[in-house]
């Protein structure tokens, strides 16, 4: 329990030192899953919800096929839906390529996606690369994840959008983990330095595994 409580005390003492320089405070509720088809496919599903409480509310889902190449290189290809109060109805097809490499007091881990955004509504089409670089170490409150993850439109290859990401995570149960997560994201107008938006997002994220494989054995 001390741990947990540690865990939650630093977030969110992170989160009143910084939020007087942001906009807006965004709550958000994030369940993935991830159910084993085979040694090497899986399909990976999520749901999220975020709100500020305010009349702001986003609702996603999203599901994709993930193939393991080798052991820490993997690909995957899906489909996104959002609709949202304040952002029109979109359609996002995504293809990720992900890599993991374990150190002796710490793992790093890269996703690279590739999207292309559909506005039904408007009639119109995005690209757009993310990027995002991990690192995680293990601590007596739980894994501590800090990363990146600059969105770059393809179409003026400019950053539109920066995340910051800190989190702590904990096992639930066995193949449940549950992740306290503290995101700083900054958007841009015209250029990297001309900001005209910086939300903080607390998201609670769940993590859940379904091996099928095992559960028949």
């Amino acid at each position: 329990m001390k741990p947990r409580i540690i865990s939650l005390t630093i977030l969110l003492t992170f989160l009143k030192l910084t939020v007087s320089y942001g906009q807006d405070q965004i709550a958000w509720f994030h369940y993935f899953n991830k159910m084993n088809l085979s040694y090497k496919f899986s399909i990976d599903t999520d749901l999220g919800y975020r709100s500020d409480f305010e009349g702001m509310e986003r609702w996603q889902i999203r599901s994709g096929l993930k193939y393991d190449i080798i052991e820490n290189v993997s690909v995957r290809a899906g489909v996104m839906h959002v609709q949202g109060t304040q952002s029109a109805s979109e359609l996002r097809f995504y293809q990720d390529l992900m890599h993991k490499e374990d150190f002796s007091s710490f793992t790093f881990s890269l996703r690279v996606r590739f999207e292309e955004q559909y506005f039904p509504q408007l009639d119109q089409t995005n690209y757009r690369v993310r990027y995002n670089p991990m690192i995680k170490f293990s601590t007596s409150a739980g894994l501590i994840s800090l990363g990146c993850e600059p969105f770059i439109n393809l179409d003026s290859f400019q950053v539109t959008n920066n995340r910051w990401y800190f989190g702590i995570t904990r096992y639930a149960f066995k193949n449940t983990l549950i992740t306290l997560q503290y995101i700083k994201e900054n958007s841009y107008s015209n250029t990297e330095i001309d900001r005209f938006n910086s939300p903080h997002m607390i998201r609670i994220k769940i993590d859940h595994s379904i091996n099928p494989i095992r559960i028949r054995r």
